[in-house]
């Protein structure tokens, strides 16, 4: 290769993050997360209904922020942030989880997850928690984009009638891909399924499980 196809092609390579980087949206990037249930899974009709009260988000950044869209070579980028609060969002999952597993779910006051819960009325377990970790940083290399998710939640169900915590539970999920390129739906997809997967350790519990029936 020639001496002047050798500096062209290395300005294309040096030109090539800029486009995909630059081409980005300016601010904020809106992204969502949901729970996806497994698909062999088998819905049962149960009796037993579950209070669950609202996460608290431990994490100590902004509420709605999940992570971040950057640059390796700089530090320009994009916070990526939920409509709402993160909080919301999982606390939304944790409902999901149960209902796609035939279970009936109420509202609860928030509690003390070291002191236990207060009352609850019309509620046979409670499940709170905590989230002490959940960020997903998207990194442009190159031509390829990295992504990592990191989900860890403490979360702890108790009976309501003797209002004593019977399991304590921390849930985790980490995981790294990597792509052509930045995709909001592509952040979303894992957000979900790295949150399923956390929750999941939570509804596959053998003491948990048996409180269900």
């Amino acid at each position: 290769m020639s001496m002047k196809n050798t500096k062209v092609s290395l300005a294309i390579a040096a030109l090539v993050p800029l486009f995909f980087f630059g081409c980005g949206p300016k601010g904020p990037i809106l992204v969502n997360m949901s729970y996806r249930a497994p698909q062999d899974l088998v819905e049962e009709t149960r009796k037993v209904v579950v209070g669950v009260s609202h996460f608290r988000d431990g994490r100590g950044t902004s509420a709605s922020v999940l992570g971040r869209r950057s640059q390796a070579s700089s530090n320009e980028g994009n916070d990526l942030v939920v409509q709402g609060t993160v909080a919301e969002l999982v606390t939304s999952a944790f409902k999901e989880a149960l209902r796609s597993r035939g279970v009936a779910v109420k509202d609860v006051p928030e509690w003390d997850l070291p002191g236990g819960p207060e009352e609850a009325k019309g509620v046979d377990i409670l499940v709170g928690g905590e989230i002490k970790n959940l960020r997903v940083d998207a990194v442009t290399k190159t031509v390829r984009v990295s992504y990592k998710v990191d989900v860890q939640l403490r979360v702890s169900a108790a009976g309501a009638a003797e209002k004593r915590i019977f399991r304590k539970l921390i849930l985790n999920c980490a995981m790294e891909r990597e792509d052509v390129r930045f995709s909001p739906s592509r952040v979303e997809s894992l957000l979900s399924e790295a949150l399923s997967s956390a929750i999941d350790q939570l509804m596959n519990d053998e003491e948990f499980k048996k409180s269900l029936h």
